[in-house]
């Protein structure tokens, strides 16, 4: 776990650790001396020249002043450490999300990256000040006072310190016997969670089934687990809690007996005796607040295991070979325009001057050759083999049944997922050796499904290139026709569009991603069946924003529509992972294969009516 603390600061930050650690034992030794001074003051008290105490009353003084002026620096270094780890930790967190393998995101770890990322900023916060120095001198202090009691009395002295291991491994067991409930009810409290926020999100399919009772949808089961796991947890930290205090209390009668036999015996007087049974209960004290800050202490270990998590979790491997480098960097970056201001506004007047898009390199040649890809480590290959070449700025319409890879093959174009086997060239330059920047820039995609931001409309088409000015806003907006929606919306450009895009039809959102995808000015096009659920109205709106691109593009386009595959220079028919047949659309429906078969199936489809 401090690996995922370390891994949070920045280099600059350890000697400030290391700081803070010294600190901290410095201050221990204080608060020791402080306790123990105690023994040979009140021992001048009741001597033949009581005015000695003020002596051992200075030394006090100086270790209680002292401690206050450390302690004051340990606070002041651990506040530091912590919103150091603010600033830095939940942009180091997400910027670790964005280089994970897509594969890694099921639903249990998309809950755990989300906790993360939401619970760093306040639990790290306190972390070094609410429970790293407390428990670390709650350790160090018995030791320390053990060891100031040696000169004193030894046999006491090593009593004290011989109780220390006794005292933190009961510590320990008691962990132990309630640290497996509290994962469980952690986990148990995280499913709960999710289960609740699904419920919420999910009200209208719920209801239109007719089963928006909690007790009948998962979030019963979650709370009846996490109801288990509570009671659980309760159930094993009291034998842990009677361990501990059973380890306490012998402590205490054991130290209290040492005391006393030293003064039966003559080696200590009655005055030290009551002045050491007052060092004993300080001696004690630590561990009392260390089984305090325990429950603090398992939540933030619980927060830790998330945060390495994410930070061990498989990333995509990148190269080193940078566009430039590869040649195939734009000629020329985007002129100078208008820039986006922080709310995302652009200027839309169009002068003379503003930018144009960047001069894209040439539309480049894809080959993917002997591909093998599967979902997750010893999955069934969806892609095994596959050989497959798109030619420089041709239109590739890919068909098939559902599950064949049609669009694994855009995700691995785009860099989204990885081969296991065989490479993808772009250019002639195998993916795996350029760097993230280079191979993000290659490609824009139209998802199937797409995602809109909860925020403006401007912004949400901005998402493809935020530096793009007003004119060409505009000019991809209107190829798109999202000008017509943003027509109808009361605050225009403005309107926010709601969570995932609620606020517009299937359609609207489709066009408000379709120029996004065209506003940013990459060589390849990516198209994952963007029609596949819209009607006739969207379809053409859709089709004609794709086909009037005016950037010069390699376009790869998963359809079924046979309006988006006749257009296409070249058909590709995918089935189990192979390409079964491959040419022009007149050529396949001549050669009477699968594509014909499809095809036909196609136009049976088209006439299909519901009787009245």
């Amino acid at each position: 776990m401090i690996r995922a603390v370390l891994a949070l600061l920045p280099a600059r930050s350890r000697g400030r650790i290391a700081a803070h650690l010294a600190l901290t034992l410095l201050s221990v030794v204080l608060r020791a001396l402080s306790a123990v001074l105690l023994v040979p003051l009140v021992a001048a008290l009741f001597s033949s020249q009581p005015a000695d105490a003020w002596h051992w009353t200075g030394w006090l003084i100086a270790a209680v002043v002292g401690g206050w002026a450390v302690d004051w620096l340990v606070a002041r270094i651990a506040f530091g450490l912590g919103f150091e780890v603010l600033q830095r930790g939940q942009r180091d967190l997400a910027e670790q999300v964005n280089r994970i393998r897509l594969t890694w995101f099921d639903g249990d770890h998309t809950s755990t990256a989300r906790q993360a990322i939401a619970a760093i900023g306040p639990e790290l916060v306190g972390l070094f000040v609410y429970l790293a120095t407390p428990m670390l001198a709650a350790i160090l202090l018995p030791v320390a006072i053990a060891i100031a009691l040696m000169p004193i009395s030894l046999p006491l002295g090593l009593a004290a310190l011989a109780g220390v291991p006794v005292l933190l491994g009961a510590f320990w067991l008691a962990g132990r016997l309630s640290r497996a409930a509290d994962r469980a009810a952690d986990e148990a409290n995280s499913a709960l969670a999710e289960r609740v926020l699904e419920f919420a999100r999910t009200q209208q399919a719920l209801r239109a089934a007719r089963r928006v009772e909690p007790e009948r949808s998962h979030v019963g089961a979650a709370l009846e687990a996490q109801h288990g796991a509570t009671m659980r947890l309760l159930a094993m930290q009291i034998p842990g809690q009677l361990v501990f205090s059973f380890a306490s209390q012998l402590a205490l009668v054991l130290l209290a007996g040492v005391t006393v036999w030293l003064s039966v015996r003559g080696d200590i007087g009655a005055p030290e005796a009551v002045a050491l049974i007052a060092v004993i209960a300080r001696y004690l004290e630590p561990f009392t607040a260390l089984a305090g800050i325990a429950a603090g202490m398992e939540g933030s270990l619980a927060m830790l295991r998330r945060v390495r998590a994410v930070l061990e979790a498989p990333v995509v491997p990148a190269g080193a070979t940078t566009a430039e480098a590869a040649g195939i960097a734009p000629e020329s970056a985007v002129g100078a325009g208008v820039a986006v201001g922080a709310g995302g506004a652009a200027d839309a007047s169009g002068v003379a001057g503003a930018s144009e898009p960047a001069s894209a390199i040439a539309p480049p040649r894809i080959e993917l050759r002997g591909v093998r890809f599967g979902y997750g480590d010893g999955a069934e290959p969806v892609l095994d083999g596959l050989d497959l070449v798109f030619e420089p700025g041709s239109t590739t319409a890919i068909v098939g049944p559902s599950g064949s890879g049609k669009s694994t093959i855009l995700t691995l174009i785009a860099g989204l997922h990885q081969p296991v086997a065989g490479a993808v060239e772009i250019a002639g330059i195998d993916a795996a050796q350029l760097d993230v920047d280079a191979r993000r820039s290659l490609s824009t995609f139209v998802f199937q499904q797409p995602y809109l931001f909860d925020t403006s409309v401007r912004d949400n088409v901005l998402v493809g290139d935020a530096g793009a000015d007003g004119r060409r806003l505009e000019a991809a907006a209107a190829l798109a026709r999202v000008d017509g929606i943003v027509d109808r919306l009361p605050d225009g450009w403005n309107s926010r569009v709601g969570e995932a895009g609620s606020a517009l039809s299937g359609g609207e959102r489709q066009r408000v991603s379709i120029a996004r995808a065209l506003l940013k000015p990459a060589p390849v096009l990516l198209v994952d069946e963007a029609t596949s659920a819209l009607d006739t109205e969207n379809e053409a709106a859709v089709a004609a924003a794709l086909s009037g691109d005016p950037i010069p593009r390699t376009r790869v386009i998963v359809a079924h529509r046979l309006s988006s595959i006749r257009a296409a220079d070249r058909v590709v028919f995918i089935d189990g992972g192979r390409v079964v047949e491959q040419g022009s659309y007149d050529e396949l429906l001549a050669a009477g294969g699968r594509f014909a078969e499809f095809h036909a199936q196609q136009h049976a489809a088209a006439g299909w009516r519901i009787g009245g």
